[in-house]
């Protein structure tokens, strides 16, 4: 693995870098899964490259906090909220992709990635229904972009839901069939949408 010298593997390393910086190392699925062992924060992998989007802020956070809330608390006890660090594997997008959602959701049991060794890796789920993104302007590109593409090739997938940490703004993208999906926005905080059927207002998590 030569590709130490140039991505940091510490928090502090990165943090230096700052948040704004994005760093794209090429590498083997195979290198990722080596490398992501050793590094004390997410890195994503996509299209033959290690992605590293540097580190969340506070308000970023604080976003994160009360969407799991406002989903736990309208959501049916079959689902489970998961935070960022849960990896979302997609095959089906040029090649292997990981990705750590901001928040995700799934429905009953979750299906576990199989390394190479023949093992689960149990940080690694493939049948999200619902998908959170909490854009910044260092990850709006990446997350409207490369992630949306590869969301959309997730069978059990149903919504993409995208929030705004500098407005009061949401995008939903909802499947309506095999390959057609519905976007829709939400710009007051009076409005409010449905995931999987349940109510989310938007004042519940701009509070």
């Amino acid at each position: 693995m030569t590709h130490e010298l140039i991505l940091p593997l510490t928090l502090l390393e990165r943090e230096e870098l700052g948040e704004d910086v994005e760093i794209r190392v090429p590498a083997s699925f195979e290198e990722y899964l080596e490398l992501v062992e050793d590094c004390e924060y997410n890195i994503e992998y996509f299209n033959g490259e290690i992605i590293s989007m540097g580190n969340a802020s506070y308000y970023h956070e604080k976003l994160v906090m009360l969407i799991g809330a406002a989903l736990r608390k309208t959501l049916p006890s079959n689902c489970t909220i998961l935070g960022s660090n849960i990896k979302i594997h997609v095959e089906d997008v040029l090649g292997k992709a990981n990705f750590n959602a901001d928040v995700s959701v799934v429905e009953g049991e979750p299906e576990f990635l199989v390394l190479p060794t023949g093992k689960n890796a149990t940080n690694t789920i493939l049948n999200p229904v619902v998908v959170v993104e909490v854009t910044s302007r260092s990850t709006i590109a990446h997350d409207y972009g490369d992630k949306l593409m590869a969301y959309k090739k997730i069978g059990s997938l149903k919504q993409v839901i995208f929030v705004s940490q500098y407005e009061n703004s949401v995008t939903v993208y909802e499947r309506q069939g095999l390959h057609t999906w519905l976007s829709t926005d939400y710009v007051s905080v009076e409005d409010s949408f449905l995931v999987l059927g349940a109510t989310v207002q938007l004042k519940e998590i701009y509070q």
